[in-house]
């Protein structure tokens, strides 16, 4: 079965995706495949080492609250976008993976509406050709990983697993304490506060008034700014943009709800990327991208 582009904040967008170039030789990473540097050599610090296949995921069952590190790589050809998520008091895993599917078919507004009530987002880390980490400070509570790649499956529900949190040491209420970002990206409304050079561990702060994301998609050489709006105005409007400006998928932070944040680490070479979200507005139900929050970036191994 095809699958299918990831969450229910990228509805809309599907068509796009496609678009890109189908994956080469990078597209079959093996458990032998890098990991990511490591984030901080604090004991406080939990890591959980998280390899998808085709056929899902492992994680553990139980973890305790503070900073976690969730280290993902794939082996999926399609990518992988694994989200850490806090179902709202009364609602059931059934009902919030029926309003993924329907943001996900033909009501990705009212459909995203539903899954920001359903789910508090704390982020996680999405791949594609590279691992990348995601440090996210986790309450004590219930929580589900969601591979959101696996949105088009039939046995979604089996492939998500189940978290419980057990009290640690406190943890700050969206701050992810990792060693030492040295970049900083910040999500608004209207676009991106990010520096032009992106070295190191990168802090991603959702600042804008709904769910949002910041993924880096390598370019072809010459991109422009203008070759993005142009790409992104065509998608939005639902129009075929004939083409597409990137080269690879998409690796960065899965959605955050508002004031939530993450500490990004990855192994992506070093190039020209585009700082995109493919979230749509779930107001105007316009792509955001297509109202300015994208940038082109330098990544600096």
């Amino acid at each position: 079965m095809q699958r299918h582009l990831p969450s229910a904040v990228l509805a809309g967008s599907l068509a796009a995706y496609l678009l890109l170039p189908a994956p080469a030789a990078h597209a079959t990473h093996t458990a032998s495949a890098p990991t990511p540097r490591t984030i901080a050599h604090s004991p406080a610090l939990q890591k959980v080492d998280i390899a998808v296949t085709p056929e899902g995921f492992t994680a553990p069952s139980v973890l305790r609250s503070g900073a976690i590190t969730f280290h993902v790589r794939s082996a999926d050809p399609a990518g992988s976008w694994i989200g850490l998520v806090r179902l709202r008091p009364g609602v059931s895993l059934k009902t919030y993976l029926a309003d993924l599917r329907r943001a996900m078919g033909d009501a990705p507004v009212t459909g995203g509406r539903a899954v920001a009530l359903d789910a508090e987002m704390l982020g996680g880390a999405a791949v594609a050709h590279a691992p990348a980490a995601a440090t996210l400070n986790v309450a004590p509570g219930t929580y589900h990983l969601v591979d959101f790649q696996d949105l088009g499956l039939p046995d979604l529900a089996d492939r998500v697993r189940r978290v419980t949190v057990l009290p640690g040491r406190p943890a700050a209420a969206s701050r992810p304490r990792a060693a030492d970002p040295t970049s900083r990206i910040t999500l608004r409304d209207g676009g991106f506060d990010a520096p032009g050079v992106l070295t190191g561990p990168v802090r991603v702060v959702n600042r804008s008034r709904q769910h949002n994301e910041a993924m880096l998609m390598p370019v072809r050489p010459g991109t422009t700014l203008a070759d993005l709006d142009s790409f992104f105005g065509a998608v939005d409007a639902g129009h075929d943009p004939g083409g597409s400006p990137f080269t690879g998928g998409p690796t960065g932070v899965v959605p955050l709800s508002p004031g939530r944040s993450a500490v990004l680490r990855t192994e992506l070479p070093s190039g020209t990327y585009a700082l995109v979200s493919w979230v749509r507005d779930l107001d105007s139900g316009r792509m955001f991208a297509a109202r300015g929050m994208r940038a082109l970036v330098t990544v600096q191994g």
